[in-house]
């Protein structure tokens, strides 16, 4: 015999399993977050003198490039926070850690301090 009030729960139960194997999260910062944990796993592995292509083997592309006369700098996110949008000096110092290369394309040293030191002695003068 049909009855409609388990015909509608079953639907529904079905509806619950299905959007449960789809593998997907409710959170839609999930990706990003394991990302950053990724990133700070990565991160721990740099060692000044290692070259752009080892520190790419081992963090893989970086959020963003500067380039400067006298080398330039990747920046890899290790703080969880938004980053759509815009990004503001301040987000920039408080989410992403700098990694510092010389004109031979060697790490000379990484973190905020680091970077700003960096700027103060060889300019900042972007290309």
């Amino acid at each position: 015999m049909y009855n409609p009030r388990i015909f509608f729960s079953l639907v529904c139960l079905g509806f619950v399993l299905l959007a449960a194997c789809t593998g997907r999260s409710a959170n839609p910062f999930a990706g990003k977050d394991r990302q950053v944990d990724e990133n700070i796993e990565n991160l721990m592995g740099l060692a000044v003198g290692m070259t752009k292509n080892q520190v790419y083997e081992l963090c893989g592309v970086a959020n963003y490039i500067e380039g400067y006369d006298w080398g330039s700098v990747w920046f890899y996110q290790y703080r969880k926070g938004n980053t759509d949008g815009p990004l503001a000096k301040k987000e920039i110092q408080q989410l992403y850690m700098p990694v510092v290369y010389d004109n031979t394309d060697r790490v000379t040293g990484y973190g905020q301090k680091f970077y700003e030191q960096t700027l103060s002695d060889l300019g900042s003068g972007q290309f």
